[in-house]
C-alpha cells in the first residue's frame, strides 16, 4: 500500500491536480489501487460506497495519459449514468 500521492510517481501537474480537487492522502482503496492500474495491471475494487473508487480510477487514467498526443487515449465504460458523470474527462 503507498501511503501518499507523491510515492506513487505521478506527474507535478497531476499532483497539483490532485490537491487542488482537495485531497491530502490517497484513501485505502487508492493506495492499493493507482500504482497497479497505471502499470497497466487488471485490478478489481470492492469497498463501500464513497471510499475513492472512482477517483483511482480518474488518476490512474490521468496518469497514463500522454499530454502530447491529441486523440482519445483512455475510454471509460460505465454501468450508470450517475457513475458516467463522475468520471466524464474532457478538454
Amino acid at each position: 500500500m503507498v501511503a501518499s500521492f507523491e510515492e506513487m510517481g505521478l506527474s507535478s501537474k497531476l499532483l497539483q491536480g490532485i490537491y487542488a480537487y482537495g485531497l491530502e492522502k490517497p484513501a485505502s482503496i487508492q493506495g492499493r489501487a493507482i500504482v497497479p492500474m497505471i502499470r497497466g495491471r487488471d485490478v478489481i475494487m470492492q469497498a463501500q460506497s464513497g471510499m475513492g473508487k472512482t477517483a483511482a480510477i480518474v488518476i490512474a487514467s490521468l496518469a497514463r495519459i500522454d499530454i502530447s498526443m491529441k486523440e482519445t487515449q483512455v475510454l471509460l465504460l460505465t454501468p450508470t449514468r450517475e457513475l458516467a458523470e463522475q468520471v466524464i474527462i474532457t478538454d
